[in-house]
């Protein structure tokens, strides 16, 4: 699947959500309590460094969960948790020996794991409609892995080891979202997540536009 048809199927499923919620409910009031929250997102990460070489930069799909309790006439405390394939970047080069060449497939693939610990600042109720606006922290885990891909004729000395890093990090996160409600419990909730992230000499970012389903106790 192409990085477009991502993006396009989460527009589309917030559009015909949202329209089925219009024709279902057009004054559903958005109750205000407790609750938990399932969707489906796209990750685009971005690192620092030369964008030629930008091999952990993607376009990712992700699931996230995120259950919330309601602290004040205007506050929820949120926590998330952010899941997201692996991502895979190839790199072909083409290594000579004896004068005869081989060609060296150069992959690394990495993931972003994030668990998030949000305050939402719900705003004024619009009809069915209802925004929050979020910030705080994310934790995250990063995992890189590298190994080289070549044909079975290729001298193992060509080859290197694979290898594998994982690192960990806390990032300042921000978001909007908007609540939906289909009935007195379920709404839909579409939103976008961002956060800035270091690790070491790298840093980058993570942007994560969201749809998702909220059930309200």
């Amino acid at each position: 699947m192409t990085n477009r048809w991502h993006l396009r199927l989460l527009a589309g499923a917030a559009l015909a959500l949202s329209a089925f919620a219009g024709d279902a409910r057009a004054q559903t009031p958005i109750a205000e309590s407790a609750y938990v929250t399932g969707g489906a997102f796209v990750e685009m990460k971005r690192f620092s460094g030369d964008p030629n070489e930008a091999v952990l930069d993607a376009n990712t799909p992700g699931g996230a969960v995120a259950v919330g309790t309601h602290i004040g006439s205007h506050w929820d405390l949120q926590l998330g948790l952010d899941v997201t394939s692996f991502s895979r970047t190839e790199r072909a080069r083409t290594v000579t020996l004896a004068k005869e060449s081989f060609t060296l497939t150069s992959v690394t693939e990495n993931q972003v794991l994030t668990v998030a610990t949000l305050l939402r600042y719900r705003a004024a109720p619009h009809g069915r409609w209802r925004l929050g606006y979020l910030g705080g922290l994310s934790f995250i885990r990063l995992d890189r892995r590298y190994r080289t891909e070549a044909d079975d004729t290729t001298p193992s000395g060509l080859i290197p080891r694979p290898d594998e890093a994982v690192d960990y990090s806390a990032a300042p996160t921000v978001g909007i979202d908007a609540r939906v409600a289909i009935s007195d419990h379920l709404s839909i909730v579409p939103g976008i997540h961002a956060c800035v992230f270091r690790f070491g000499n790298e840093s980058g970012f993570l942007v994560r536009p969201r749809i998702g389903l909220r059930w309200t106790f």
